[in-house]
């Protein structure tokens, strides 16, 4: 009788432990959040710049507070989510990747200013990691999501991820 007891609880504490949420980008932006009358007078501002004015870098830095500044979607904290993006390596060997950041675009964080916060996700994969040649690529990452900022090189990522799985979609765009 005692098995089955055990036998059972643990079967329910496995059913407990819902199936991964598949997420799409805009799952993790606040739904109250609405930059776009910023975005507009920062371009109007930029317009009437040079590449070389002073005006257009404080332009530039103005973004990246405000992207910097982006609010996050706490409801998401310890989720089980999978999500489709394009990773940007960070750390790993010459053959495999295990530390990228995730984004929602191709390119992202590469050129200036990356997106904003709330669509930069810090993963770290399990195992050797992700193949070097197939890290810019199409990705499909599946693990618990953290709503936890942190400062990478190429930008601040608002969430964070422990990868349980990492499925390469299609090969890199390049």
């Amino acid at each position: 009788m005692r098995f089955a007891l055990v036998v059972v609880l643990a079967m329910l504490t496995l059913m407990a432990r819902a199936a991964p949420v598949t997420l799409e980008w805009d799952h993790l932006i606040p739904e109250d959040w609405n930059p776009e009358k910023e975005v507009n007078e920062l371009a109007e501002r930029i317009n009437r710049t040079e590449d070389e004015d002073p005006e257009a870098m404080s332009i530039m830095d103005d973004i990246q507070a405000l992207w910097n500044s982006a609010p996050l979607q706490q409801s998401l904290d310890d989720k089980d989510i999978r999500l489709t993006g394009f990773g940007v390596p960070l750390e790993g060997d010459a053959d495999h990747v295990r530390e990228f950041l995730l984004v929602p675009y191709f390119g992202a964080c590469i050129h200036a200013p990356p997106p904003p916060r709330n669509q930069i996700i810090l993963v770290r994969a399990s195992g050797k990691g992700v193949p070097l040649d197939a890290i810019m690529g199409a990705l499909q990452v599946t693990g618990t999501l953290k709503v936890t900022p942190e400062e990478t090189e190429y930008g601040q990522a608002g969430y964070s991820m422990k990868a349980s799985d990492v499925k390469i979609i299609s090969e890199p765009m390049y």
